[in-house]
């Protein structure tokens, strides 16, 4: 449904509609662990919510995480709050700013606050680059670090919708973590940096992403903002393939798999598979 909110102008005798669009996306998804690794498995859930109206946009999301351990080790449960403003500048330019909230069990990053901000250049259904800033404020204790991350990003769009192959979409992105604050107490080097790259596939009701990263990660953000690892280990590559169903006009189905690889708890390697699905309504 589209809100129409009338405005009128001094001097011209004229309306102006105004059309504001909302989407709520409900998601829930399962983990599994293996390797070196205490971690057994977890589920997580949340919605997501956005309401646009031009020149801005709002993006809010609430999600709980519940990890349970092989050993002794009491149930990690962890809830997220994000908070996302765009300002759209012409039709080129997107400016961000926002917040990601953390109250965790885990006594290092308790009480977190990560601050970002994002400016996107882009020519629709033709190419955009941008640049993401984030700075997580870890502080609940005296040893919780704080880490700056610079996230640079590009991507193209090429084919023909209305072909066999349909159209795509190819992005590349750079993550370069540098932490600032306490890494000794961590064990935490100067410098993280990884590469990932993605290629999107749009071919009728159906729309499949495929994305790759390596390098390292600690401490990472990811998604925009809307993902944080807070969790101490260092990651060392990932995959992810999504599968996304467009019912009707208004909503779609989409489901994923992601796979990473990280530095086990003790000199091992250990490996997390993460399965989600969500439904996103627009009105």
């Amino acid at each position: 449904m589209k809100k129409l909110v009338l405005v009128g102008l001094v001097g011209l005798g004229s309306l102006v509609m105004a059309q504001t669009y909302y989407s709520v996306l409900p998601y829930a998804g399962a983990i599994n662990y293996s390797g070196d690794t205490t971690k057994d498995n977890g589920h997580v859930g949340g919605v997501y919510l956005s309401a646009f109206e031009s020149p801005y946009k709002v993006e809010l999301d609430a999600e709980h995480t519940r990890i349970k351990y092989k050993d002794t080790t009491p149930t990690l449960n962890q809830n997220d709050f994000t908070g996302i403003f765009h300002y759209y500048q012409g039709y080129n330019l997107d400016y961000k700013v926002g917040m990601h909230h953390i109250s965790s069990d885990d006594e290092l990053t308790d009480k977190a606050n990560i601050y970002l901000a994002g400016i996107l250049y882009y020519q629709t259904l033709k190419y955009n680059a941008g640049v993401n800033l984030y700075y997580s404020d870890y502080s609940n204790l005296s040893t919780s670090p704080k880490i700056c991350q610079i996230s640079p990003k590009a991507g193209i769009n090429f084919g023909n919708y209305y072909s066999k192959t349909g159209s795509f979409y190819a992005g590349a992105k750079v993550d370069y973590i540098h932490p600032t604050s306490n890494k000794d107490k961590n064990n935490l080097k100067s410098n993280y940096t990884s590469i990932e790259l993605s290629l999107s596939n749009y071919k009728g009701a159906f729309t499949t992403k495929l994305s790759g990263w390596i390098g390292k990660r600690v401490f990472d953000v990811a998604n925009g903002g809307f993902i944080v690892n807070n969790l101490t280990g260092v990651q060392k590559a990932g995959a992810k393939i999504s599968e996304s169903y467009k019912i009707d006009k208004k909503s779609n189905v989409k489901v994923e798999y992601s796979y990473t690889k990280f530095d086990g708890d003790t000199s091992g390697t250990a490996h997390s598979n993460t399965y989600l699905a969500s439904y996103n309504y627009n009105f």
